[in-house]
């Protein structure tokens, strides 16, 4: 017979090895060009090469994917990474017609810090709360003091092109950051509670900025913590790194009406008051509206506001959805169109 119990055998093995090695020079095969494609990305986009984006400052908007059960993707799923919130779509919508003509537009998450940072080693997929995020705040200033450019929350709805803003905030040739309702208490570096503090929220520098590389190593030394506590978050500890490099004049801080957290009278903007139809005492100069968006989740009496949709949420009498419905209008023309290509990048 020509096939026998041992020929079988043979074949049967010698077939496995080839789909192994099949499946492996794939997977390798695969990584090398989504290697060679970051690398394309370091290369042009994000070191100021003349090649792409005409040398734009880089505005990076980073995204949380959560495991979440807003949305299934079917009855048996029960939950999913997907966004699933679509203000978010709207507000990021915002953020890219106002800017793309004038910025590099990077859109992150957690996954993208070892695509860019060279030195980056923490699976943020397998760090549980509260360190993720004080991990997800060094990526972000780590990315800034490697490449420079601002960090935009994708909440935020913006209401005009940021170019002058970044522009004037970055003028004293110092990192800026900008000022966030205080939700944090510290009697031993406070005698009085202030009702603003800066917040790495929203910032910005200049690539090897030497303030930023002492930010990083500052928040590297406090990740080295093995305690997993909240202490650093109750405290408001990288707010108060930032008042006390403000106040030794290493860094600008930017006022919270400019992006919409105060009114023009110094009132704090809430999550409330975004939600009711009353008008908001908006500064003139005001570049956006500051959606919390880690609030809204958190909130129960808001957390329908997070799955709502774009549809409903445009036609809605809330303050927010008709400043979100003017910001979307504002970036249409029918007669005109922009010469500049818009630079946007999904890392």
């Amino acid at each position: 017979m020509i096939f026998t119990s041992k020929n079988i055998s043979y074949y049967l093995v010698t077939f496995a090895i080839i789909l192994g090695s099949s499946y492996l020079i794939g997977k390798y095969t695969q990584a090398f060009e989504s290697n060679d494609e970051y690398e394309m990305i370091r290369k042009y986009l994000l070191n100021d090469s003349p090649l792409y984006g005409y040398n734009r400052p880089k505005l990076w908007i980073h995204t949380k994917y959560e495991i979440n059960s807003r949305r299934w993707k079917d009855f048996y799923s029960r939950n999913t990474t997907d966004l699933n919130q679509p203000y978010i779509h709207l507000t990021i919508k915002t953020i890219i017609d106002h800017c793309g003509d004038d910025f590099n537009i990077c859109l992150i998450d957690d996954q993208s810090f070892s695509k860019l940072l060279p030195s980056w080693d923490i699976d943020l997929a397998n760090v549980a709360e509260p360190m993720k995020e004080h991990f997800r705040e060094l990526g972000l200033c780590q990315l800034i003091y490697f490449y420079g450019g601002m960090v935009v929350p994708n909440s935020l709805v913006c209401l005009r092109n940021l170019k002058d803003f970044y522009d004037t905030a970055y003028s004293t040739n110092m990192p800026f950051v900008c000022e966030n309702i205080n939700r944090n208490v510290n009697n031993l570096k406070q005698k009085h509670k202030m009702l603003f503090v800066p917040d790495l929220y929203f910032f910005g520098a200049a690539k090897n900025d030497p303030t930023m590389l002492e930010l990083v190593d500052y928040l590297k030394k406090r990740n080295q913590s093995p305690h997993f506590s909240s202490e650093v978050d109750f405290v408001g500890d990288s707010s108060q790194w930032c008042l006390e490099a403000i106040n030794k004049q290493k860094m600008t801080l930017v006022g919270g009406e400019l992006t919409g957290v105060k009114t023009q009278d110094r009132k704090t903007i809430l999550l409330e008051d975004l939600m009711e139809e009353g008008f908001l005492n908006m500064h003139k100069s005001a570049v956006g509206i500051y959606i919390p968006a880690d609030e809204v989740l958190r909130r129960p009496k808001y957390q329908w506001f997070a799955v709502l949709p774009s549809e409903q949420i445009l036609k809605s009498n809330m303050i927010i959805s008709k400043y979100l419905m003017a910001s979307i209008v504002d970036t249409t023309s029918e007669y005109s169109k922009s010469n500049e290509i818009q630079s946007v990048v999904s890392i």
